[in-house]
């Protein structure tokens, strides 16, 4: 089989992956809308169970890369490109704040979802122009060279394996002057030390019957074995470090990806950000103004504990300039 035909049927399994998660999704009542998501039990332990875990983790992403176009950018709305942009709820919001805004995806039916929440925005008439692609980022016609004043990756670079590559196109398709923006997860970071530390947390919080499961506490013969199978599904891997959401996560971790930001653009914005609150905020069993403030604990302790080195961060925000 040529390099060609495998690097296609890749990236078809790749879609297909997607496709069946939204489709499971909303299926269940998900709503991928920061404003308009609904309270959806159908999660077990994801920040979109709640509206309030929702505005404290993905609309506060949101707002620090609506922040930083404002201050890199300037006053005046931006046309930005947002890479892998799934269902669509980053678009649709920086749209909402006067941007003009292009969404492109691998999966059909997440690009479908994605215009769905468009066509019912009741928001819709107030907002910057608003389109949604379907397909290949280095293939598509209708993304056209210097066409972008900003190009944004949420949670999808760490999906390409050819980061030199993604970083060529991501120039070509910037004006000069532009800027990119990766928030990131860097999962081959998560260390074993983390993961004693989630350990503890989750055993703590199930033992108060404020967690989605039952974690007893384990026999001390147990606890190495417990907190491998831990590690591992912080990187969303088995055991036998196979992927578990699609075949080309985790294609490239911190290294790859602050190698090829670093050597393409000229850095504005190195921050690490947060180590494992995401993992725990949306498994809350407590009441619902317990879970709420508790919630916001865990984000503010999450990154104070990073700050002081006592965690290794594993996700990152980067932004650079193009350089001429």
């Amino acid at each position: 089989m040529s390099t060609e035909r495998r690097q296609a049927e890749v990236l078809e399994e790749e879609a297909q992956a997607f496709n069946h998660q939204i489709h499971e999704r909303m299926a269940h009542g998900h709503v991928p809308d920061l404003r308009r998501a609904p309270r959806c039990e159908w999660f077990i332990n994801n920040p979109w169970r709640d509206p309030a875990y929702v505005k404290l983790d993905f609309y506060e992403q949101f707002e620090l890369i609506e922040k930083t176009l404002r201050d890199q950018l300037g006053p005046r709305p931006a046309r930005v490109l947002e890479i892998g942009c799934g269902p669509g709820y980053l678009s649709l919001e920086l749209a909402r704040a006067g941007h003009d805004v292009t969404g492109i995806d691998l999966s059909p039916a997440c690009i479908e979802v994605a215009r769905r929440m468009a066509d019912e925005d009741p928001w819709r008439s107030e907002r910057g122009g608003l389109a949604y692609l379907a397909g290949d980022l280095f293939a598509h016609p209708q993304l056209a060279a210097g066409s972008f004043d900003a190009v944004v990756f949420l949670g999808a670079l760490h999906h390409f394996p050819e980061q030199e590559r993604v970083m060529a196109r991501v120039r070509e398709l910037l004006r000069a002057g532009g800027i990119v923006m990766a928030h990131e997860p860097t999962r081959d970071r998560v260390t074993r030390g983390n993961a004693a530390f989630c350990h503890l947390l989750r055993t703590l919080l199930s033992a108060g019957n404020g967690f989605h499961a039952d974690f007893p506490i384990p026999a001390p013969e147990a606890v190495e074995g417990e907190i491998g199978k831990l590690f591992a599904h912080m990187r969303y891997e088995t055991e036998d470090a196979e992927k578990l959401q699609s075949p080309n996560d985790n294609e490239a971790g911190f290294r790859e990806m602050y190698a090829a930001l670093s050597g393409s653009f000229t850095e504005l914005v190195l921050e690490e950000r947060y180590a494992f609150f995401h993992e725990f905020i949306g498994g809350l069993r407590f009441d619902e103004e317990k879970n709420r403030a508790l919630a916001r604990y865990l984000r503010d302790m999450d990154a104070r504990l990073v700050e002081l080195g006592v965690l290794q961060s594993t996700e990152f925000f980067y932004v650079g300039s193009r350089r001429a």
